[in-house]
């Protein structure tokens, strides 16, 4: 029989505690600025990949396409967003940022730069390498 780690060492355990907290944290940073942080993850991506497909900014913030078009219809009845028709294929959707959207963007970097740096600010460069290294592997991870 083997024995189990305490709780906390295992390692799914406290990334999914961490998570949980984390997200509720950034739920509460982002408040103001009125997006949740599903919204907040699109909005980023869509500022570095304005005009993407559907399909793109899935896996771009790492879900699933049914999960991103009920995203995207939310963003777009709130104006951040706009669906447009693929030009080289008339059934394909590409999603970009409005004017609005654009604006909310700038509010959210500013409210996760600052949750970066109190998250980040008791690690060296190297550490932060080794986290963001786990971080890739565990997004990237196959089942």
């Amino acid at each position: 029989m083997a024995i189990a780690r305490p709780t906390h060492r295992r390692l799914f355990a406290v990334f999914d505690h961490a998570y949980g907290r984390l997200s509720r944290r950034a739920g509460a940073v982002l408040a103001d600025v009125g997006v949740k942080p599903a919204q907040a993850t699109a909005l980023v991506y869509l500022g570095y990949h304005n005009g993407c497909q559907l399909s793109e900014l899935a896996a771009g913030v790492g879900a699933g396409n049914a999960a991103v078009t009920g995203l995207v219809d939310r963003m777009v009845k709130t104006g951040l967003v706009e669906r447009r028709k693929l030009q080289s294929d008339g059934r394909g959707k590409t999603v970009h940022l409005t004017p609005d959207g654009l604006a909310k963007r700038e509010q959210v970097m500013q409210r996760l730069r600052t949750l970066d740096e109190k998250l980040s600010k008791n690690f060296t460069d190297a550490e932060m390498e080794t986290i963001y290294k786990f971080l890739n592997v565990a997004s990237e991870l196959e089942t």
